[in-house]
């Protein structure tokens, strides 16, 4: 009796226990999750639950997680298990909404927003998601009818028609899509989200330097949002834009001499991770900062390249490391462009001819061409070098985002290329024709 009875307190000064424990990790998790460390906070909520917690808020709470983290079908499993101990666990129906939305099963979202609906009737986030979804269906009439309930009860005026748009930009629909944009304008929405989906409007119609403006508004309006940075940098990236994609990203990322990224969170927080770990797992960025519109290893790459342009040793090596990367053929130009441009000043002509070479055939650019008539010239090849000089002063589509940073200037190189072709042909006053001819030339 007395053994029973020791073995029956044991256990009961176990059980009184392991709440306590529990508690502690859960109220780390939470801490976590408000910080939005996913990373930390999917581990900390999954030990939770291998001890014996677990809630349906908890559960909820590791799916946004593991979401956030593109790790899908880990978070479906977090969210059902959620409903399965709360059926009437509105958050948990609209974030697997998300999951399934993000996955491409759009009719499994809509049948979660709709479910949703029936416990929150007047959750305008509710309205908000299954406009969305609907859609990505192209079922606008439905959409829209949703969207005119979700503005009876949201304070969020005009953001359902930002959603609505994005998801038209997504699927090529650029002019449905700039129909909502106006709705969202009219209705008084919050000028950052329309500047941001108007950004993505223009990306759609290729119209880049438009999107560079709406995401430099972006910027004004949230200076502190590492992930506005972030979106800023990658289109000047995919637009072999790569100063000021430097530029950019440096506002969010600092590389140290040990190769330590440190990567600004928010404005008064930040992590580091070495770039070795950034380059080999593309995930690992997303630990550190969430669901980001970048490649923060190449993002990292890039301000250590800016960094070295002092010293030309040291930015060759770090140019030719970067090209052993796949690059955007934009961005692989400026690199080729960049090391060849720097050979060419240092004496190494050859050289320069052949890295300006291969930048001229992957994205035909005015100062590419610059340099490289400049690297023909002294190289002795008068007669090529001439075309090029003259296609330096090609006007800039007005799609095409300005760099700022052509040196020397228009004015300059035109003086430039007049005085060099009336050194091969006597005058200049063929110049403007030649000029002209070459229009249409490859």
């Amino acid at each position: 009796m007395r053994v029973l009875m020791a073995a029956l307190l044991g256990a009961a000064l176990f059980a009184a226990a392991r709440p306590a424990a529990d508690a502690s990790l859960e109220k780390q998790a939470d801490q976590s999750y408000r910080a939005r460390d996913w990373a930390a906070a999917a581990r900390l909520y999954q030990a939770f639950h291998d001890g014996g917690g677990g809630t349906a808020s908890t559960y909820d709470n590791l799916g946004v997680a593991l979401a956030s983290l593109g790790r899908w079908s880990e978070a479906e499993a977090a969210l059902r298990k959620a409903v399965e101990i709360n059926p009437r666990h509105r958050w948990a129906y609209n974030h697997l909404g998300f999951v399934y939305r993000e996955q491409g099963r759009y009719e499994e979202a809509i049948a979660m927003f709709r479910r949703q609906i029936e416990f929150a009737p007047r959750d305008p986030y509710a309205y908000r998601n299954l406009a969305g979804a609907l859609v990505m269906t192209g079922r606008l009439d439905d959409a829209e009818k949703a969207a005119a309930e979700n503005q009876k009860y949201t304070y969020e005026r005009g953001a359902v028609y930002i959603d609505m748009a994005c998801n038209l930009n997504s699927q090529s629909h650029p002019q449905q899509a700039k129909k909502y944009l106006d709705q969202a304008a009219a209705a008084g929405v919050e000028r950052s989200l329309l500047a941001q989906e108007s950004a993505h409007y223009f990306l759609t119609l290729r119209d880049y330097r438009s999107a560079e403006q709406q995401y430099l508004k972006l910027a004004e309006y949230q200076p502190y949002d590492p992930v506005v940075a972030m979106r800023l940098g990658a289109l000047y990236w995919s637009t072999g834009n790569l100063d000021k994609a430097a530029a950019a990203f440096g506002r969010a990322i600092r590389v140290d001499e040990r190769d330590q990224v440190r990567i600004q969170t928010s404005a008064n927080t930040s992590k580091t991770v070495s770039l070795e770990e950034l380059r080999r797992d593309p995930g690992a960025g997303a630990a550190v900062l969430g669901d980001v519109p970048a490649d923060l290893g190449r993002a990292a790459l890039l301000v250590r390249l800016a960094g070295a342009r002092a010293n030309p040793v040291g930015f060759e090596r770090l140019c030719r490391e970067f090209l052993t990367e796949r690059n955007p053929a934009p961005a692989e130009a400026w690199l080729h462009d960049a090391l060849g441009w720097m050979l060419a000043q240092n004496g190494q002509t050859p050289a320069a001819v052949e890295e300006l070479d291969r930048a001229w055939a992957l994205a035909p650019a005015r100062m590419t061409a610059y340099h490289l008539g400049v690297a023909l010239e002294k190289s002795g090849d008068l007669e090529k070098a001439l075309p090029f000089y003259a296609r330096s002063l090609a006007p800039l589509p007005e799609t095409q985002i300005d760099c700022g940073c052509e040196q020397p200037d228009l004015a300059a190189r035109e003086q430039a290329a007049r005085a060099f072709y009336a050194k091969l042909r006597g005058d200049a006053a063929g110049f403007e024709a030649y000029r002209q001819s070459l229009v249409k030339s490859p």
